[in-house]
């Protein structure tokens, strides 16, 4: 009886900042560094509104492969920093 109109019940989410920025990693032993280029971006919504896009930058490292891109969706920036840090430890890397 009632139509839909999904059109305009669908609001359009709006980035209130956007910030292209450089993620540092190394290996502890060797000091080996690697690199990641990251988009940090917060949008108007409620549930997790940050995101990071990360992409690696060559040169890989000796004896170890990274994921080429990574995407982190995090309530607030402090998580979305904790959760680049667990990404970091799960390949023996802490950030600098």
């Amino acid at each position: 009886m009632f139509a839909l109109d999904h059109q305009n019940s669908m609001k359009k989410t709006k980035i209130i900042y956007q910030s292209e920025e450089s993620i540092f990693g190394r290996f502890p032993l060797s000091k080996e560094a690697i690199q990641y280029s990251a988009i940090i971006t917060i949008k108007d919504v409620k549930t997790k509104p940050i995101s990071i896009e990360m992409k690696f930058k060559p040169p890989h490292p000796f004896l170890i492969e990274l994921p080429l891109e990574y995407k982190i969706e995090a309530a607030n920036l402090s998580t979305a920093y904790a959760k680049i840090i667990r990404f970091f430890r799960r390949f023996g890397l802490e950030m600098f």
